[in-house]
């Protein structure tokens, strides 16, 4: 699949339940979240979309994504918040290929900033040097107590 041939579309209704099974995918890959919450139930999920599409106003993210081929099969999502954080995932069998990087790369085009931030967990490498392969550099560490 050539990577000239990915490209972005808005997230719409439909996509929710694929972009369930997309956290559900997600959150079982090792260091993939900077955080490690449980995975919500499907109508949080649903409400938390519906929320993006429906009173964005009120919602942290700005833009969100999916990452298609040219024959409109989904291979992941990506998404820029309101504080010009980005945040990605491809699907697994898809990883590997460099449709993360383009897909940031889209995202980036279409949404011009003065700058932009990627969060990753600090045992996360490959997502550390594809940020790198992006242009983004270290700028902060983030350090966490919890009380468990």
């Amino acid at each position: 699949m050539s990577l000239s041939k990915i490209k972005i579309r808005s997230v719409e209704e439909n996509d929710i339940p694929i972009l369930y099974d997309m956290l559900k995918e997600f959150r079982e890959i090792p260091y993939a979240c900077i955080h490690e919450r449980p995975l919500p139930p499907y109508d949080d999920s649903k409400k938390y979309v519906s929320k993006f599409l429906y009173d964005n106003d009120n919602h942290e993210l700005d833009k969100w994504y999916m990452v298609i081929d040219s024959e409109n099969k989904v291979l992941g999502s990506v998404n820029l918040s309101k504080k010009n954080y980005i945040s990605y995932q491809i699907l697994i069998p898809f990883q590997g290929n460099g449709f993360g990087k383009k897909s940031v790369e889209l995202l980036i085009e279409q949404n011009p900033r003065d700058r932009y931030f990627i969060s990753v967990h600090n045992k996360n490498e490959i997502s550390q040097n594809l940020s790198k392969k992006l242009g983004f550099t270290l700028k902060a560490l983030i350090l966490e107590k919890s009380q468990d």
